[in-house]
């Protein structure tokens, strides 16, 4: 296996949650972008709504420092602007509480599936990390929740999506789609 490629983003200028595609077809992403260049992450649904609550759960527990520190990349900047897009197949989220920036890491292949792994539509295996401030992170978590909410509808009795076309209710009408045996 190729060995993953890193890279910083550093401290984006901009990062927003978006989603493409009809009700129940939707893809999911986010977007961020800083002199270093910029990287578009597509994940699943569930991902984006973690990022999210956990971006929120931060912001709300945790008291913004009196003086905070100056924020410093971990990476040195790549030699030319980065242009990135893949889609996540490990992903993580850190506060840092002296600078009080959050940082978000994505990468295509999962960093402890050993050699055998293999990137994404083999896709040369990458990794990004990119940083932002706590009005940006909430702003972020606020938009993402809005973009998972703007999905289908929910049934009220089974918590199911609703399509278009209807929705088969396992509490309204008796429908099932388990096995029932009969003794």
């Amino acid at each position: 296996m190729t060995p993953v490629q890193k890279f910083d983003l550093g401290l984006v200028d901009n990062v927003v949650a978006a989603s493409i595609g009809k009700p129940g077809q939707r893809t999911f992403k986010v977007t961020a972008e800083s002199g270093r260049g910029r990287a578009i992450v597509w994940m699943e649904k569930e991902q984006l709504f973690q990022v999210a609550l956990a971006i929120r759960q931060f912001a709300v527990a945790t008291d913004r420092p009196s003086a905070p520190v100056r924020f410093e990349p971990d990476l040195p900047p790549p030699r030319e602007r980065t242009e990135l897009e893949f889609k996540a197949v490990e992903m993580s989220i850190r506060h840092n509480q002296s600078t009080d920036m959050f940082t978000i890491e994505a990468a295509n292949v999962d960093p402890d599936a050993g050699p055998e792994a293999e990137a994404e539509d083999e896709e040369d295996p990458v990794a990004v990390q990119f940083s932002f401030s706590r009005p940006s992170g909430v702003k972020l978590s606020e938009e993402a929740i809005e973009v998972c909410a703007a999905g289908r509808p929910r049934c009220p009795l089974c918590g199911g999506p609703i399509d278009p076309e209807g929705h088969v209710c396992p509490k309204k009408n008796g429908h099932h789609k388990g096995e029932i045996k009969f003794a």
